[in-house]
């Protein structure tokens, strides 16, 4: 996949000691960050602005998330300067939220799959 690299040691190396593991992130394509930014869709809700700027490493909201961990089907969101994580919503609906937004800003096929792995890189989720 384009802009991920690994490092592996083979596992039946008897030289090999550990495995290495290296990713490199995804960084949005200025194309898909224009077609998706919140200030384009007015109806927008701050929450899923938030959700989205984690995603391709925007700061489109205050306070800005810096984490989000999925529990039992639920996302919850850290934020700088919180001690307790925020509900955000839960997993289905938020899918949901991705797709739509996916297909009403008309991304291309190559800005949809872009669109797909920082999802899957950031969120651990499939669209």
């Amino acid at each position: 996949m384009d802009g991920l690299t690994y490092e592996e040691k083979p596992a039946n190396n008897p030289t090999a000691h550990r495995q290495t593991r290296r990713m490199i992130k995804l960084m949005p394509s200025p194309s898909l960050l224009e077609k998706i930014d919140p200030d384009r869709y007015p109806n927008m809700t701050m929450t899923f602005a938030a959700i989205l700027g984690y995603v391709c490493g925007e700061q489109w909201t205050q306070p800005v998330i810096l984490d989000i961990d999925i529990v039992d089907d639920v996302m919850l969101a850290m934020s700088k300067g919180q001690m307790l994580p925020n509900f955000l919503g839960e997993v289905p609906d938020v899918r949901v939220n991705l797709r739509r937004l996916g297909m009403a800003a008309g991304l291309t096929p190559e800005e949809w799959a872009e669109y797909q792995a920082l999802t899957e890189e950031r969120l651990h989720l499939t669209l």
